[in-house]
């Protein structure tokens, strides 16, 4: 672990810290903060752990998940993801997270997520859309994914117009109505679905996802999957990540 991380961390954690003179209650405090990043690394900061472990109530450990997918989300907003390239694959999908609701009056529409994995790199991106048009879905690879790039998909109608993007794309299709595997091209999309009941499995855990809090949920989701198929640290990416988005004072 790069020690230089724990140098800057007191400064760029304070987001997460009181004022206060007592130095030794600063030492408890901040080594909470600590081990609060380091259980989030691993994906154990459940309200019910927190509350168990580390001694730490239900709305603070909200406040500090909220934070440090914030952290994320800044992450990708200065290197966005972008993937595919030449000689590469990339599978396209679009997924439901939530369905349509009546709530307190108001008719709440369908909520779509529209992703691509690159089969060659792993990296992913997930993106909440308000529909599954050629308009939208076309702009969002176009934002997302590099041009030469080879697109395989299933025969959603608003995927047509890939070809005609100007980008140089080859795509291939297969028919889900009868084959999950095209038999004579060998085209499929078992590796985005794959990735889909992965981002799915908080919702899972958590009886769904607020509409509200997707997109930082979709933001948490493609960061670690970036930073896993590149093979670092969870940890020691979320401190430096940390240490970018609050430079020290």
């Amino acid at each position: 672990m790069d020690g230089s991380c724990f140098l800057n961390a007191p400064q760029n954690l304070q987001w997460l810290c009181v004022r206060t003179n007592s130095s030794c209650f600063l030492h408890t405090f901040f080594r909470k903060v600590v081990m609060f990043v380091y259980c989030w690394s691993k994906q154990l900061t459940s309200i019910k752990f927190c509350d168990n472990e580390l001694d730490i109530g239900k709305t603070c450990v909200i406040d500090r998940n909220n934070y440090l997918r914030e952290v994320c989300a800044n992450t990708l907003i200065q290197n966005p993801i972008v993937i595919g390239g030449p000689g590469l694959h990339v599978e396209i999908d679009e997924s439901m997270f939530a369905r349509r609701k009546n709530n307190v009056g108001r008719v709440l529409p369908q909520q779509w997520v529209f992703g691509g994995v690159c089969r060659e790199t792993r990296e992913c991106f997930l993106v909440a859309v308000p529909d599954r048009t050629a308009q939208t879905l076309l702009a969002v690879i176009r934002q997302h994914i590099h041009p030469n790039t080879t697109i395989l998909s299933d025969e959603w109608r608003a995927y047509r117009g890939i070809q005609n993007m100007g980008m140089n794309m080859v795509h291939s299709t297969v028919n889900h109505t009868y084959n999950f595997v095209d038999p004579v091209t060998g085209t499929h999309t078992q590796t985005i679905e794959s990735t889909w009941n992965r981002a799915k499995e908080r919702n899972k855990r958590h009886c769904g996802t607020h509409r509200a809090m997707l997109d930082s949920y979709l933001c948490e989701f493609m960061w670690r999957r970036r930073v896993h198929v590149r093979g670092n640290d969870v940890f020691d990416a979320v401190l430096n990540d940390i240490v970018a988005f609050w430079p020290p004072a």
